[in-house]
């Protein structure tokens, strides 16, 4: 009988625990992403990843590389070859591309306002990343215009908003190249190096950032062999190629690297 009394007990209270943490209508609710001023340590690693890692991770398998397509005039923005990422906060897939288009662009330039969030924890897993919500780009070699459209989820799926208007320009590159290759489909995220070098989605799977922190991820990006490397820097490599195919292959030490020229030579940019 004691026994009996004690096992009834303890189920109670795993219940009482459970209605506890779910609450008495089903599971607990998920909360919405806030953006958070990237940490000094996370935006030093992101935005200066060594040249030797680049050449250690070189051309990763774990990577799809970026469509090449010479179509279009060459994209000049403020008298300077010019490039576009559109995205939105809530996307996935943009959560993984970002840290690549942050690692590439930085060797040409310079981010200012970098943001932290997640993904969307309605749409899948609420994946680590960087925002462009607040961010600008400065660059002597070239002009680039990261646009967060669309925010993050807020209260459920679906439920984000239009935080940034596109300009004409922006969204008729973005209908072109849907029409392209998507059937029409402007999904996220969408990036165009100068009209040759395009991303139409995520060049690796974003799964790989599943259960890390920022933090993480950025002292990841020192070590060439770790996974989260291979894919970041891989992609990174990719786009670098692309920026340096309309930079006259400045700067020297970025374009000249062993990563940078495989990855050109792989996009038939030389």
């Amino acid at each position: 009988m004691a026994l009996g009394s004690i096992a009834v007990v303890v189920v109670l209270v795993v219940v009482l625990v459970i209605v506890k943490v779910t609450g008495s209508n089903g599971p607990v609710s998920l909360k919405a992403p806030t953006d958070r001023p990237a940490s000094a340590a996370v935006a030093a690693a992101v935005t200066g990843v060594p040249i030797s890692v680049m050449d250690a991770v070189g051309v990763s398998t774990a990577v799809s590389p970026p469509l090449v397509d010479r179509s279009q005039p060459l994209l000049m923005l403020n008298a300077k070859p010019g490039a576009i990422y559109i995205g939105g906060e809530f996307c996935p897939l943009c959560a993984a591309e970002r840290w690549a288009i942050v690692v590439a662009f930085s060797k040409f330039g310079s981010f200012t306002g970098l943001d932290e969030t997640t993904s969307s924890p309605w749409d899948g897993t609420a994946y680590p990343t960087l925002s462009f919500r607040h961010a600008t780009y400065s660059s002597a070699l070239i002009t680039f215009q990261p646009v967060e459209f669309q925010g993050n989820d807020t209260h459920g799926l679906g439920t984000r908003k239009v935080i940034r208007q596109l300009t004409a320009q922006q969204s008729a590159l973005w209908a072109t190249y849907a029409n392209s290759y998507t059937g029409g489909n402007q999904g996220f995220p969408f990036l165009d190096i100068g009209n040759r070098v395009l991303g139409m989605t995520s060049s690796y799977d974003p799964t790989v950032l599943t259960g890390l922190t920022q933090a993480q991820i950025a002292r990841a990006l020192s070590t060439p062999t770790d996974p989260v490397t291979q894919r970041i820097v891989g992609s990174a490599n990719y786009l670098m190629a692309g920026i340096c195919s309309l930079t006259a292959g400045q700067p020297s030490q970025v374009c000249s690297s062993t990563a940078v020229t495989t990855a050109g030579r792989s996009l038939a940019l030389h």
